[in-house]
């Protein structure tokens, strides 16, 4: 704590406590918790014994809670509970901060492992809520009820169910994103893609204002409150990657998850775990030299000697890095501690620890010991055999039995090793997590926007107060009131005219927007209708030409003549390849099949072209349109031609063998994917193609967003979104 920050602490303390100076108190003891948290807990205790003495209960209740769940978050704490109790003797009986501190107390139990407390208080916390008719602590309880009865499914989903009824219509979403997270991670653990179409949703929930700023002022809420909503669901997604064994999109979401928890605070409490997890998911990507760079991190936070770290993960990630350079006998120093904190079940616990330790032991020709760990083991992945425990349990068994000399039991684990491995990679189990990512970056910016939204409000309530203070002031005095006036008066109007000048500046540039986007589009059309000109001129009007010379020549010979049939024979070929021509031409400017049979049909029928063509294959995705009179025949024109331009790049400039188009009907967007495996475009060519520039133009006259991106490993992908 810096020498200012405690001169104005000292400061704090001589001063009246008002709700001013406590709001002030709480703010700076918040600010140092972030870099010196003994000293926050310094700071409390100076601090209660003053605010006791107002008998301001509220006051009391907030130091008090705020205090008891960072004493109790991380491991047993004495100080914890007897910080709960005296918030509930301090709440009184049957008040909501008596029914917050139950839930607190009985959280902080669950979270020990102590079952017989745990049950006490949420059953007392129960009945307190049921008789106040408090919903949102009612339930948070009955979500945390779900850890007593883990066995019993049916008793776990009625207690979910209830705790999301309960909080679906409450404005504050705490209560829900708690229920339906803990249902996802718990209820569906043995289902990894129910839980990513879970977390899929969850997204979507955490940009709730009452969700997604943490931390909160100690003042602001003393009930439960879920934790950084956002990350903690990209924690989850990482998890679910690494035991699908996708390495890349679980990095991916662990990146996610440290640019929003560590990032910002480099110094938490939190820092030292996280950086022990990743560690953990760049050891499994294989890139050694980041995973210890993040552990090292990780044990410098902690600042204690090595073995004395509190945390299995560090111990996970030190043992795959020591296993990985050959250091056998360290790899399993390092398991055996992870086993000390409970094996299986310890950070990242959706993946074997105790399978890596039998590894460990195969490696040090410890056989027999680990022969028993494979058999202990063998009844847990039944059902989850085609995760990462069924992959890495059959790997290292396979290991385990050709160290013994057991070739046919060898070769039988490794062929459910590879049968696993095979369904483990397949492409289709993926796709709904890379939806996800995408959505995740369309969220990032769309969150970008609201908070530049909310600090412009922030600035207009600011002006509000300041306009009160001046109404205030202006009662004081006459003369006070006759200067203010005059001075509001002309700044009024120097705001109203720099609003209009503001407001017309913008229709300004709106218009000039509209013009430069229909400029664009008729460019484009213009240059489409010089095509066509050309193609009628060059191609049809020679071919007609052509067929008049064979029908004069044969009206002057005679039908007679021995070449009168050949001259109308070729005249036929003449005028069917105009009408082919013809109705080509016609497509272009409106589908047949786009009027008559609809949308989907001129996606399929175009794809069908291209592949009969045989230079690239084709495959669409069309997902809805089955009502064709939802949208106009116009906007699905103009949508056709997009894609049908996008088409006609890829074969101009991709040079590849494969093509994706993807198309989806939302509730109020359409959204279009096209990718290709080609060479990738040129990222110049992205902001500076004339091409491309009058492709967003129609996008953008259609109030829609493109997004033109080159693959990391090759090729192109392209997306948009046109509202309906």
């Amino acid at each position: 704590m810096g020498s200012e920050n405690r001169s104005q602490w000292e400061s704090l303390k001589r001063l009246p406590i008002t709700e001013t100076s406590f709001r002030a108190a709480c703010d700076l003891m918040q600010t140092t918790a972030r870099t010196d948290i003994n000293r926050s807990y310094g700071m409390l205790a100076e601090y209660v014994p003053l605010v006791r003495k107002t008998r301001n209960r509220h006051w009391v209740h907030i130091l008090l809670m705020g205090w008891a769940r960072a004493k109790s978050s991380m491991v047993f704490s004495k100080e914890g509970e007897l910080l709960y109790q005296q918030a509930r003797e301090n709440a009184g009986p049957h008040t909501r901060f008596f029914r917050e501190a139950l839930v607190g107390t009985a959280l902080m139990y669950g979270e020990w492992g102590r079952e017989e407390e745990f049950r006490k208080y949420l059953t007392l916390g129960e009945r307190e809520c049921q008789q106040a008719k408090d919903w949102e602590n009612l339930s948070f309880i009955y979500t945390f009820m779900t850890n007593l009865y883990l066995d019993d499914t049916a008793r776990v989903q009625q207690y979910f169910a209830k705790a999301i009824r309960l909080a679906t219509s409450l404005p504050d979403k705490n209560a829900l994103f708690t229920a339906r997270y803990n249902r996802a991670v718990r209820f569906y653990q043995n289902s990894p893609q129910r839980q990513v179409t879970e977390f899929e949703s969850l997204l979507e929930l955490a940009k709730d204002s009452s969700l997604n700023r943490y931390p909160r002022k100690l003042y602001e809420r003393t009930a439960f409150t879920f934790r950084n909503a956002g990350p903690s669901v990209y924690y989850q997604l990482m998890q679910i990657n690494l035991l699908l064994t996708d390495y890349e999109n679980a990095w991916k979401f662990a990146e996610l998850f440290y640019n929003a928890t560590v990032k910002p605070n480099p110094a938490s409490i939190q820092a030292a775990y996280f950086n022990a997890e990743i560690a953990v998911v760049k050891a499994y990507q294989n890139d050694l030299a980041t995973a210890r760079t993040y552990l090292d991190r990780s044990r410098h936070l902690f600042g204690v000697k090595e073995d004395q770290i509190p945390y299995a993960g560090y111990f996970t990630a030190a043992g795959l890095l020591a296993e990985k350079a050959g250091e056998y006998k360290k790899a399993l120093g390092y398991y055996g501690m992870v086993r000390k904190f409970g094996g299986a079940n310890t950070g990242l616990n959706l993946l074997p620890n105790d399978i890596y330790y039998a590894h460990a032991l195969v490696l040090n020709g410890q056989l027999d010991q680990a022969g028993r760990i494979f058999e202990t083991f063998r009844p847990t992945i039944s059902n989850r055999e085609y995760t990462a425990a069924g992959y890495y349990y059959y790997k290292q068994y396979a290991g385990f039995l050709k160290a013994k000399g057991d070739y046919l039991g060898y070769s039988t684990a490794l062929n459910h090793f590879y049968a696993i491995k095979d369904s483990l990679t397949n492409l289709n189990q993926y796709r709904a997590i890379q939806e996800i990512l995408a959505k995740v970056r369309i969220r990032d910016k769309e969150q970008q926007i609201s908070r530049l939204n909310a600090e412009g409000l922030a600035r207009d309530r600011e002006i509000r107060r300041e306009r009160g203070f001046y109404a205030v002031v202006i009662g004081l005095a006459v003369l006070i009131i006759v200067l203010l006036v005059l001075y509001l008066r002309n700044r009024q109007i120097r705001s109203r005219q720099q609003e209009a000048l503001q407001k017309s500046q913008l229709e300004q540039l709106e218009k000039q927007r509209h013009i430069e986007l229909m400029e664009g589009i008729m460019q484009a059309e213009e240059k489409q209708r010089h095509q066509i000109a050309d193609q009628l001129h060059h191609e049809v009007n020679a071919m007609l030409a052509l067929a008049t010379i064979n029908i004069s020549s044969a009206l002057e010979k005679g039908i007679t003549h021995d070449r009168t049939e050949q001259k109308l024979y070729k005249t036929q070929e003449v005028l069917t390849s105009v009408s082919t021509t013809i109705r080509g031409l016609s497509h272009q400017l409106m589908p047949l099949n786009l009027e008559r049979y609809g949308f989907r049909k001129a996606i399929e029928e175009l794809a069908e072209t291209v592949n009969l063509a045989g230079k690239i294959k084709l495959e669409t995705v069309i997902i809805g349109f089955e009502n064709p009179q939802r949208y106009s025949i116009s906007l699905l024109n103009d949508v056709y031609r997009i894609i049908l331009e996008l088409v006609q790049n890829i074969l101009k400039h991709a040079k590849t063998n494969y093509a994706l188009i993807e198309v989806i009907e939302h509730e109020h967007t359409l959204s279009v994917m096209v990718e290709d495996e080609g060479i990738g475009i040129d990222e110049a060519a992205i902001d500076h193609g004339k091409g491309l520039r009058e492709l967003k133009a129609k996008v953008a006259y259609l109030n829609g967003q493109l997004e033109i991106k080159r693959k990391a490993d090759r090729g192109t992908i392209v997306v948009l979104e046109i509202p309906t």
